[in-house]
């Protein structure tokens, strides 16, 4: 598992690795975490990187990495010394969730993932006819996550509805990997970030 320890007493930032299919919008919600604006953004061929904070002052370096499938053989090359996984779902892609429920599978059974914990991103929530996070969360409960700390939140990387509270997520995460927590057997089923109908905050 990859630690935020450093050698001697100095702590090296986070590394979190943020995976998802092409159009899940991994990038959108890079930028509009890292500006507060949301950016039109093209699929990613290789990665895109930024520094950033959670709410709880943890530094950590979020790679955004391409999803086309001609990229996904990369991806265990990003995986090696991750503190996270961020996994974005495109909530409105009924189609391709069994495919992003394969892809997810793939990245977790690489051998660097064993016990990192896992941030569900279930982006979209503004699109009309997006799974809401808790019928999400009945299909991707089986499988490699049980090995797992894991978290879903509902999120727009358009509104920046659900942002906060992924950020915040994110944190508790990190922070289990700094004081120790065992990330087997403790999976997280939440928080689920409720979906709320346009206009509401």
């Amino acid at each position: 598992m990859g630690k935020l320890i450093s050698k001697g007493r100095h702590k090296r930032d986070a590394r979190v690795v943020m995976l998802g299919l092409d159009f899940a919008g991994k990038s959108t919600l890079l930028y509009k975490l890292k500006s507060g604006r949301a950016v039109e953004t093209c699929p990613t061929v290789g990665f895109n990187v930024e520094s950033l904070q959670t709410p709880c002052r943890i530094s950590f370096t979020l790679w955004d990495v391409g999803g086309q499938g001609s990229l996904r053989a990369s991806w265990p090359h990003y995986l090696e010394d991750t503190n996270t996984l961020i996994f974005v779902l495109d909530s409105a892609d009924v189609a391709r969730l069994p495919e992003a429920a394969a892809a997810l599978e793939e990245a977790l059974s690489h051998p660097s993932m064993a016990g990192i914990p896992v941030l569900l991103l279930a982006n979209k929530q503004e699109v009309p006819g997006a799974l809401a996070p808790d019928q999400l969360r009945e299909r991707l409960r089986q499988g490699r996550l049980a090995g797992h700390r894991w978290v879903l939140q509902g999120c727009s990387a358009h509104t920046g509805q659900g942002l906060q509270e992924a950020l915040a997520a994110l944190g508790d995460l990190l922070r289990g990997l700094e004081h120790g927590f065992p990330s087997q057997e403790q999976p997280l089923a939440g928080p689920v970030g409720r979906r709320q109908a346009p206009g509401q905050t």
